[in-house]
């Protein structure tokens, strides 16, 4: 049997969706849950400095285009003692990219 131009694109858009699915669906299997206070917004650099008050770990997040945001409209709305909650992943160069962000 031979495919069709039109057939072939679309076998190549499924199999693209297909993967490109996994692949968000492994990143959200990795997030790791938090939850904290905002001690800094970096807004040159994306980035947000969180301290969680009973361990009193810090750690800064990377906020992207794919973060989802809930109680904000952008990152610039995010202020310092601000309680925030959220997940992140670690990528492979080390950095926390947040997934999503929720304000308390």
């Amino acid at each position: 049997m031979l495919l069709t131009t039109s057939m072939k694109r679309i076998i190549f858009l499924v199999a693209f969706l297909f993967l490109f699915c996994g692949v968000a669906l492994a990143d959200d299997q990795n997030a790791v849950s938090f939850s904290g206070k905002v001690k800094k917004v970096i807004l040159k650099k994306n980035k947000v400095a969180i301290m969680d008050p009973a361990t009193k770990k810090r750690f800064a997040l990377t906020v992207n285009d794919q973060t989802k945001m809930t109680g904000w409209s952008g990152l610039a709305d995010i202020k310092k003692g601000d309680l925030i909650s959220g997940k992140y992943i670690v990528t492979d160069k080390g950095l926390y990219v947040a997934t999503e962000l929720k304000g308390k």
